[in-house]
């Protein structure tokens, strides 16, 4: 078991710098919030990013889910994950590192003695560079003095006097055209490391110096930097020589400056003697270091030296460097912003996809009979093909959710699925709703709109209630599944498109068109693949399933508890023959959960209506149906026409609608049979 007295150690430029003890008791909440138990000032740092908690005698981490992740042992702990802390692990949250440790604060030594020597392996979370990093030296030198300094270049200056910068040459001959070069190749990188590459490369080879490093600061242009915070990104020397780290007194001069400043640094026992010429060789003599600087804030720095009093570094080449500077600034930003685009978009294609997988989850057809089988079969088949589909059924079946499920199933899944319900448009309308219009086409028309089409272009269009189209619209509907090319209305530009068409109807169409109101063109055109959808009253089994289904949802929904249907309901359920189908099933359910008093949906509790079913007879319940009963003609029409009527309380547009006859006709017959209200 471990001991309940445990710590953490804060570190950075691999020394110790503060103290944390942590409490068994209680959990330790680590993040930028300012309410979690130790606050954290790290940009990278999410909010309330990890957890450390004692529990049955160990000590464990937990990731609360971070966007940039928790590291243990250069590990990464996965969202949510728990796992346990050994004495000497080292933790890792964005750019802050840890130390853990066991025991009483101070008895325990988790690291080296000697800081300086220890060289840690540090992960630059804004760019993804992982290198081997030092922070700023201890100052050695006994004095540093400035030779130069400047604020803006000359080379980059747009007022009068760029010619002045024109003219500006290191001693190798590097002037404003290798800049220009350096700058092209600059905004060509597409990583860190590249632009840190080109710039130390072509600093090294225009100026004098023998070493170049490139430090960057956690890049947020929002926060306050500090220049302790400054982190080496990659060093370049000549000869192979080992890189000396800037000191920090230079690092704060440039930082608090925002300006370049050219240094002659002096050490303490500096003179060279010819028993330690060597050495002295070794240490910088001028030292250069110009900000990198972007939107009125410094990302980091450019630091070049010499070794030995035989070489320099002058003015032209602070002036080169300040140039190269202010271009890898820019670099650097656009660098930068490209990964967060990057991100954002990968952030954003993942959301979709969730929704999309939770749009698909929400649509699943529930139920385990033959004919539920048998559609699930058709979707597969019917998703793979490009080509027309009508979604055939009575109302309330759920032909939107076949038609979702075989878009969701075909290779554009990942495209638009456009729904429009053609019933709940006016004529006038829809034809605007479909194809868009041009502004001032018509009155209200005030912009240009985008019709349904172009919204669904590479994706699919459902269109439901497809028999309630005009005559007039369903001739253009037909010519732009014929040739995929439309013109909006009051517009003469053709818009051409691709769009798979998925129709639904609970009409017979046939007879529509038989009738003269469907266009038969337009039918065989909608009809290459055909799925019909079977009544609920037709697949008896997958009533209880679809009962239970819904009886689950609205107790999460409302937050009532049933354990289920009383045997008499579901009886009822079972012989009831849904004239509504599912739909009906479905508010039958919801109206029991939120009026009944469980545990058990009772009989009572089901609200059945006395409808018949579409296509069905209007014979009592009471009648045999075995019961031949010879009737004219004549008297069969009278009788449904009659009880057509009292079933629409004697309206009779919608009578005449239901009969499949005009207005005009359906006055005809009444005069005909005599038929008056009752």
């Amino acid at each position: 078991m471990q001991s309940e007295n445990a710590f953490l150690v804060l570190i950075q430029n691999g020394e110790q710098k503060e103290l944390y003890s942590l409490r068994s008791d209680s959990v330790t909440m680590l993040g930028r919030a300012t309410e979690n138990t130790i606050s954290l000032l790290d940009d990278r740092c999410s909010r309330f990013h990890a957890k450390i908690f004692f529990e049955n005698g160990q000590w464990y981490i937990q990731d609360l889910d971070s966007r940039n992740g928790t590291y243990l042992e250069e590990q990464a702990v996965l969202a949510q994950q728990t796992v346990p802390l050994q004495a000497g692990n080292h933790i890792q949250l964005g750019h802050t590192l840890f130390q853990f440790g066991c025991g009483e604060l101070g008895t325990t030594h988790i690291l080296p003695e000697n800081p300086d020597t220890d060289v840690m392996e540090h992960r630059s979370g804004i760019f993804g560079v992982s290198n081997t990093l030092r922070g700023p030296k201890q100052d050695k030198t006994s004095s540093t003095q400035i030779l130069h300094q400047t604020a803006q270049t000359a080379i980059l200056k747009s007022e009068n006097d760029s010619k002045q910068g024109s003219r500006i040459t290191t001693r190798t001959g590097y002037g404003p055209i290798e800049l220009c070069r350096l700058a092209y190749h600059l905004g060509k990188a597409e990583e860190v490391d590249q632009v840190a590459k080109l710039a130390i490369e072509g600093l090294l080879n225009a100026t004098g110096a023998e070493g170049a490093g490139l430090w960057l600061f956690p890049y947020n242009l929002n926060s306050t930097q500090n220049a302790s915070d400054i982190r080496l990104v990659a060093n370049a020397t000549l000869e192979n020589l080992h890189y000396n780290p800037i000191s920090e007194t230079i690092v704060r001069t440039v930082f608090e400056k925002k300006e370049a400043f050219l240094f002659h640094e002096s050490f303490k026992g500096s003179k060279i003697q010819d028993t330690d010429k060597t050495k002295n060789q070794n240490e910088p003599n001028n030292t250069m270091a110009a900000p990198i600087r972007f939107q009125n804030g410094i990302l980091g720095l450019l630091h070049l030296y010499t070794l030995g009093e035989s070489k320099y570094l002058d003015e032209s080449d602070l002036e080169y460097t300040l140039a190269v500077a202010d271009t890898v600034g820019v670099a650097l930003a656009h660098v930068n912003k490209q990964k967060e685009l990057t991100a954002n978009l990968h952030q954003v294609r993942k959301e979709n996809t969730t929704l999309r997988e939770m749009l698909q989850m929400s649509s699943e057809i529930i139920g385990k009979s033959s004919q539920i089988q048998a559609i699930h079969h058709l979707i597969s088949r019917a998703a793979a093909a490009k080509t027309s589909l009508l979604i055939r059924g009575e109302s309330g079946v759920g032909k939107e959710l076949i038609a979702r499920a075989v878009h969701f199933a075909s290779p554009r899944k990942s495209k638009p699925l456009i729904c429009l319900n053609c019933a709940a448009i006016s004529e006038s309308l829809l034809a605007s709703e479909l194809f868009g219009h041009e502004k001032g086409s018509f009155t209200g028309a005030t912009d240009r709109k985008i019709g349904k089409f172009e919204a669904a272009n590479t994706g699919t269009l459902f269109l439901d209630e497809i028999g309630e189209m005009s005559q007039s619209l369903q001739a253009k509907f037909l010519r732009v599944l014929e040739g995929s090319s439309f013109e909006r209305v009051g517009g003469n530009t053709v818009v051409s498109v691709d769009v798979r068409v998925i129709a639904a109807t609970n009409r017979d169409l046939e007879k529509e068109v038989a009738e003269g109101r469907f266009r038969h063109d337009l039918f065989f055109r909608l009809r290459v693949l055909e799925i019909i959808v079977p009544p609920l009253r037709k697949r008896v089994d997958d009533i209880p399933i679809l009962a239970e289904y819904f009886l689950d949802r609205f107790c999460k929904e409302i937050g009532r508890k049933y354990q289920g249907f009383d045997p008499n309901a579901m009886r009822v359920l079972m012989s009831y023959r849904w004239p509504g189908n599912i739909r009906e099933l479905k508010n039958v359910v919801e109206r029991a959960v939120v009026l009944g008093t469980g545990p058990y949906v009772q009989e009572q509790d089901l609200l059945l209506s006395t409808l018949n079913t579409t296509g069905e007879t209007d014979m009592r319940q009471d009648e045999p149906k075995d019961v031949f009963i010879p009737l004219s003609l004549e008297d069969m029409e009278r009788n449904h026409i009659i009880r057509t009527l009292e079933h629409v309380q004697w309206n009779k547009s919608i009578a005449s609608k239901q009969l499949g006859i005009e207005r005009t006709t359906l006055d005809r017959k009444i005069k005909r049979y005599g038929l008056e209200r009752d």
